[in-house]
């Protein structure tokens, strides 16, 4: 048995979560690689790095590996820089196995002040702390490091680790072995089908053909001696809340939060009020088109919907129409608002009133 068969086996006896996952990896040794590396089936390692860990050590990168691929985290890079998406991923998966156990190798990237953080939200601090262009030698280094390795899961890969995954977390609740933190894991969700950035975006642009005023006119046409009505904004303002409940898992949650920042990057001339919030309304943000995304989720509770609508209607006077990212299970208001509705839903769900738009699925 070599060093990676005994982390495996050792792995699926102290912690069998882990262990079940590792085990899927197939081994291949290459001189590729100076250290390793995994594309979801393959484990591709340096034999002679491999050699001078110890089986704590090996334990710990077969548990890293399998995490990303769990987690899907390939697939929910979006457009963020590669290097410094990777680097977040790391600390998001390492705090949650110093949680559950696993001794941390010195020079892992592990961090106690992203405690509970997810990668979204790692991603905004280090980019904000950082920027992204300080990570260009080490996106050039890791390419060169696993050049033909890396990528996006494939759908069937992919599908195979939400199986291995429901697998291994029916066998350890059975043993009452389940690690801690993983709670809110969940599987990876997938987009509906449903095109609903074209919806929203018709949503927007109905508000601003609505919002036409003499004052102040359009500039752009005084040169010919008329006036041409113009936005009485050159702003919209819209509302955006995230559901952070305990319904709604890590991989959905991060779904959302790419979602969101996909909008402040297509929308320069939009104000976003930005809630977060379950039964409560945990923290409210301002953003305007372009801006760096940094917050921090908090929530984990029930849902009940009241709340955002009665901080609108007593501090958002401006807001022209509410973008609730949720899945549709919570206490709703009596009455419907007088602005517009749109539920981006991760699940088919029943609303009372608004537009519901199921955007992923399980």
């Amino acid at each position: 048995m070599n060093l990676l068969q005994k982390a495996k086996s050792r792995l699926c006896v102290t912690h069998p979560y882990f262990g079940m996952l590792a085990s899927r990896l197939r081994e291949e040794p290459s001189d590729k690689v100076r250290f390793y590396a995994s594309n979801g089936v393959r484990f591709i390692y340096n034999s002679d790095f491999i050699a001078t860990c110890k089986l704590e050590t090996l334990q710990f990168i077969l548990t890293n590996c399998a995490m990303h691929h769990v987690l899907a985290h390939q697939n929910r890079r979006l457009n963020r820089h590669g290097a410094l998406w990777q680097l977040a991923t790391d600390y998001a998966i390492n705090d949650i196995l110093k949680h559950s156990g696993l001794s941390i190798p010195q020079g892992a990237n592990y961090n106690a002040e992203f405690r509970g953080l997810y990668a979204e939200e790692i991603y905004a601090r280090l980019k904000e702390g950082y920027g992204e262009s300080a990570f260009d030698d080490l996106a050039e280094e890791a390419k060169a490091l696993i050049e033909g390795v890396e990528g996006s899961l494939d759908p069937q890969t992919e599908s195979q680790w939400q199986y291995a995954q429901s697998i291994a977390e029916q066998v350890t609740l059975q043993k009452s072995k389940m690690p801690s933190g993983l709670e809110r894991l969940g599987k990876k969700v997938k987009s509906s089908g449903v095109d609903w950035r074209f919806e929203l975006y018709n949503a927007i642009n109905r508000h601003m053909r609505n919002n036409y005023a003499f004052m102040p006119p359009n500039k752009k046409h005084l040169w010919r001696g008329f006036a041409l009505p113009s936005l009485a904004s050159d702003t919209l303002s819209i509302t955006v809340a995230i559901d952070t409940s305990g319904s709604i898992d890590e991989a959905l949650l991060g779904a959302f939060m790419g979602e969101f920042e996909t909008i402040m990057q297509s929308f320069p001339s939009i104000r976003i009020e930005l809630l977060i919030c379950d039964a409560r309304i945990h923290a409210h943000h301002t953003f305007y088109g372009g801006d760096d995304l940094h917050v921090s989720l908090k929530g984990g509770g029930g849902t009940d919907y009241r709340p955002v609508f009665d901080l609108i209607d007593a501090e958002l006077g401006m807001s022209t129409m509410l973008l609730y990212f949720t899945d549709g299970d919570g206490i709703f208001p009596r009455r419907a608002p007088g602005y517009e509705v749109l539920w981006a839903l991760s699940r088919e769900a029943k609303v009372p009133f608004g537009r519901a738009l199921v955007i992923f699925e399980a």
